[in-house]
Parts: C-alpha cells; structure tokens; sequence
C-alpha cells in the first residue's frame, strides 16, 4: 500500500543513492590529473560519465515502467560499480585516452536515474495534489544536498587518501544506496506491461518538454564549465584542496534559495518565473567570471550565483506535469535529468580544452555564453510551456 511517509522514506534513501551522481564526474577529474594527466584527458572521461547518461536513460524509465524498478535497478547498479572500478584500475595502469574514455562512457550509461524514479513516485501518490508541488521541491533539494556533499567528499578524500578515493567511495555508495532502494518494495510502483518500449515516446511529442530539454542542456553546460573552470582555478593559484569547498559552497547557496523559494507562495507564473530564474543563473556566471583574481571573491559569487539554481531547476521540474501527459512523467522526467548531464558533458570536456589552452578563467567566461543561449531558449520558447497536456 502506497503512503506518503513511505515514499518519503524512499526519497531519504535516494539521497543516498544519488550522491554518486555528484561524485562521479569531478572525481574522474581528481583522479586523472592527481596522477599526472591532462586536464583535457580529465575533461574528456568525465564528459563522456556525463553525456553517456543521456544514450539510454530514456529508454531505461520506459522499462522500469514496464517491468518494475527493482528489475532495472539492480543490474544497472551491478554494472556501474564493476565500470567505477575498472576506471580507477586502468587509470592506475596508465591507459591511453581511448580506455578511460570507454569506461567512462560505462559508468555513464550505467548510473541508475534515482531522481526521475523518485520524483514518479511522488507524481503517482500525489497526482492532482497540490502537495506535489512541495514533494517535486523537496526532491530538488535533496539534489541540491548532493551536489553539496558529493564535491566536499571527492576532493577531501583524494586529499586524504589517494587520487581515486572519491570514485572507490562512488562505488560503495552505488552498491549500499540501491540496495537500500530496492528493499523498500511498498513504495514502488506496479510494473505497466502494456508500455511498449519500441513505440514513439509520449512525452517528447510535446514541444514544451523539447523547450525544457534545451534550457536544461544549456544550464548543464553553464554547470560543466563552471565545475572545470573552478578546480583549474584553485590549482593556478596553488590552493587545489580548496575546489570542493567552493563547489560545495556554490551549491550550498542553491540548497538555501531553494528552501526559501519553496516555503513561499508565488503569485507570479510558473512560465515566467522559469525564464526570471535562467536570466538569473546567466547573470551570476557574470560575477563568479568577474571576480575570479581572487578565490574569497570567487567564493563568494559562487555562493550569489549559486542562489538562482535551486529556485530554476524546481520551476522547470514542475512544469512538466503541464507540458507532458500523466503516463509519461517518468520519461519526461528522465530526459530533463540527463539533459543537464549531458550538458555538463559538453562543458567539462570543452572546459578542459579551455583549461588547457587559456586558463581557468576562459572556462568560467564559457560559462556566461552558455547561461545566454539558455536565456535566450527560455524567453523564445516561453508560449509553448502553457500549451495543454494533450
């Protein structure tokens, strides 16, 4: 029997199971350039976790539609701690490029997508109530939290230990958090056999989902070069241990926003604060850019910029219960999910290259061409997020 206090339980152990999400990326990062290689290697193999996600997340919410979460869940779980470690092995074997790109195309596809799980859930509880709003907020914030913790333990445990202890940690947390998951059957949805996996997806007949991807692919690519311009920051002026904190920091001040934004009645609509709230996050990219000779200054526009996130990311989540139809919310939710993965692909590997070539400082300007085009997306798209569900 569904409950809400089951369902928010299932979100605590989510949370769990999402933190390797936050850490998988920067701690390819860490791991590779900690052992002597390139920040364009780095760049590269943490793009590809990123941008993997997006090849068959989709597809794998329509299964786990069709055939019940557990069923998905555990194998992907199996393979993505099997991929972590073989990355770690062939990094520490000094495997040319091609390899560490390979397993990090694996972890990539393998990362189960916990947060569309969990967000169809609640939408399967709550559905025409208005709670839902607060559970898809909630849900949000709990992301936020990650992304909070997940930089702090990357960088502090490659500080402490040695360069791959933050994927080693990932690779514990894939297995303790789904494991977890999957034994609290109660909350999980029945599995729909009727959903076809091969016929035409549902939810991206709908312009205004197309419209939500792309901002989400552009605010991911604002994450991606503002995630490489800061650790590349802190190594150019010999403070590296500090990346994490700054990253942790910047998210910290969208966990706050967010709280805020959610325990508020907004009179405005949700259309326009979506495109309020990407201006917002293309104008703090800005000030961190701005103020990057100094790392308390950059730290702390960090913490500005890092307000507008939260309060977007809620917005744009909650707009799909208007742009898609019921049954297909899982799907929906899965592609706004890999499209800032995807995103943040596009921006680490590109951020690396800028790195390399220009400084830590390019990639935090790329960030502000990135955050432009979202903008710009947002407003010239804006009508087809009030068109009708069906």
């Amino acid at each position: 029997m569904w409950s809400v206090q089951g369902a928010a339980g299932f979100s605590s152990v989510g949370a769990l199971a999402r933190l390797p999400q936050a850490m998988a990326g920067l701690g390819a990062v860490v791991m590779i350039t900690g052992l002597d290689g390139s920040y364009t290697v780095a760049g590269a193999v943490a793009g590809m976790i990123s941008f993997s996600q997006g090849l068959l997340a989709p597809q794998v919410s329509r299964l786990a539609d069709r055939f019940g979460q557990t069923r998905v869940v555990a194998p992907q779980a199996v393979v993505n701690v099997a991929a972590l470690c073989g990355l770690v092995f062939a990094a520490y074997r000094h495997a040319g490029p091609g390899v560490l790109i390979g397993f990090g195309a694996l972890v990539g596809v393998s990362l189960p997508q916990i947060g569309a799980l969990t967000r169809a859930r609640w939408t399967a509880l709550l559905r025409d109530d208005r709670r839902l709003d607060t559970a898809l907020a909630v849900e949000s914030l709990i992301e936020e939290a990650v992304f909070v913790i997940g930089p702090v333990v990357v960088v502090a445990a490659a500080s402490s230990m040695m360069p791959a202890a933050g994927l080693l940690i990932a690779a514990v947390l894939v297995a303790v958090g789904c494991s977890l998951l999957l034994a609290q059957r109660a909350t999980e949805p029945p599995p729909q056999p009727g959903a076809a996996a091969g016929h035409a997806s549902a939810a991206t007949a709908h312009a205004g989902l197309w419209v939500l991807i792309a901002v989400f692919l552009g605010i991911g690519v604002l994450f991606g070069f503002i995630e490489v311009g800061v650790v590349a920051l802190t190594r150019e002026h010999d403070r590296p241990g500090v990346s994490g904190v700054m990253l942790a920091l910047w998210a910290a001040g969208s966990l706050i926003s967010g709280i805020l934004y959610g325990t508020n009645s907004w009179h405005a609509g949700a259309v326009r604060r979506f495109v309020l709230g990407v201006g917002a996050m293309a104008a703090g990219t800005v000030l961190v850019a701005g103020c990057s000779g100094s790392l308390t200054a950059t730290t702390v526009a960090l913490v500005v910029a890092g307000t507008a996130n939260a309060p977007t990311l809620i917005t744009g989540n909650a707009l799909v219960a208007v742009v898609v139809s019921a049954h297909a919310v899982t799907e929906a939710y899965t592609w706004l999910g890999v499209s800032v993965f995807a995103g943040i692909a596009v921006g680490v590997s590109a951020g690396g290259v800028l790195v390399d070539g220009a400084g830590g400082v390019a990639a935090l300007w790329a960030a502000t061409g990135a955050g432009i085009v979202a903008a710009v997306v947002a407003v010239s798209g804006r009508r087809r997020l009030h068109a009708p569900t069906e």
